[in-house]
């Protein structure tokens, strides 16, 4: 069902407008004019076989009046549980609008539009600021738990230098230096960035398979009461679909088990030696926290890792506050339910509603196409 204006209407998206998409996101995203037919290939991957497809829950367009697509709201139909009560959820991503000068409105109607469909809850945990504004127009505050940005520096010189690269690609010929004087840093023992030797735990870490962390995930999940309900068949194509995010690098699979080997902690991250690292997804049982933290950077600089970030995982902010973390804002979540209860969890920092729970699994999210 369309919303139409004198400048346009907010449609669902269909097959036939995948390639108008596409160029809209590498212009928006990507500052390029001509996608790749690997984005266009993608596109229908993420949103029209994904597992959790919805009918009444998609996607949306901006048409102009010449049937001309200059708008999209990327919507993630999600099926979510609160204490054994199904729940349908969606989260939007990948807003953009060409021309936003010429089409002010666009975005304020594609974002009424999602919120205004059947599902029980509205998320997105990668909101720019633009976005950000018109969700608080709409009178839906930013959640601070979810919405908090962090950077763990463990080689100060690599890590400003891979900083830098981000605005300056020739700044990528500093690597070598970076890496000597990192060198020469930990031989004269000035490495005050350096983690943690891993204390006296009881929790073993290791590193384990794509398949085995799958089969962890669920038993993990049970202790949020917010979370996903997933079954195989959908976790293993969300697992499979944030491994081939390889412009991270690769993933690390590692779990942490209890003495009598029940797992207590899981984690997954993506890493580049001499990069900074991006951690996907951390869960845990309370009181293995801090032992997942520690073992998260001591990895990740034994990897060679510059550093590692990630997104907020609320449970983790107490331990990563006191192991000298960086936290600042990039993207934001935010939530709107028509049934407040529903947004208790999220408030009080006990929901399982990002990373794989969310929808940083989509290569849309970092991910470059060739």
């Amino acid at each position: 069902m369309a919303e139409k204006t004198e400048a346009g209407a907010v449609r669902d998206f269909e097959r036939g407008d995948i390639e108008a998409v596409a160029q809209l996101f590498q212009e928006t995203f990507r500052k390029s004019k001509t996608p790749s037919p690997s984005l266009i290939a993608y596109l229908e991957e993420a949103f029209f076989d994904h597992p959790w497809a919805d009918p009444e829950v998609r996607s949306k367009v901006f048409a102009q009046a010449d049937r001309r697509v200059s708008g999209f709201i990327g919507v993630f139909p999600s099926r979510l549980e609160l204490d054994g009560r199904p729940l349908r959820a969606a989260f939007a991503g990948s807003m953009m609008v060409a021309n936003p000068k010429e089409n002010p409105l666009a975005g304020a109607r594609l974002l009424r539009s999602f919120l205004a469909g059947p599902q029980d809850i509205s998320l997105t945990e990668t909101a720019n600021s633009t976005a950000l504004g018109m969700w608080q127009k709409a009178g839906h505050p930013l959640d601070p738990g979810y919405s908090m940005n962090w950077l763990r520096v463990l080689r100060p010189a690599s890590a400003a230098i891979e900083v830098l690269a981000r605005r300056l690609r020739p700044a990528k010929l500093l690597r070598p230096f970076g890496r000597i004087a990192d060198r020469g840093a930990a031989l004269a023992r000035m490495t005050p960035l350096r983690p943690m030797e891993r204390s006296a735990s009881k929790i073993t870490f290791r590193d384990v398979t794509r398949a085995e962390f799958g089969d962890v995930l669920p038993i993990l999940a049970s202790n949020y009461p917010l979370r996903p309900r997933w079954d195989d068949g959908s976790l293993s194509w969300f697992l499979e679909q944030a491994e081939n995010k390889r412009n991270f690098g690769y993933p690390e699979w590692r779990i942490g088990s209890a003495p009598d080997g029940r797992p207590v902690a899981a984690y997954v991250y993506f890493v580049s030696p001499g990069e900074i690292g991006w951690l996907l997804q951390a869960l845990s049982v309370p009181n293995a926290t801090t032992d997942l933290v520690d073992d998260l950077f001591a990895h990740a600089y034994e990897l060679g890792c510059s550093g590692i970030r990630g997104a907020a995982h609320p449970w983790l902010i107490p331990a990563l506050m006191s192991r000298k973390t960086v936290f600042y804002g990039r993207s934001f979540y935010v939530a709107q339910a028509r049934d407040k209860s529903l947004l208790e969890p999220i408030r009080s920092g006990q929901a399982l509603i990002s990373g794989l729970g969310g929808e940083s699994w989509t290569r849309l999210i970092g991910d470059r196409f060739d």
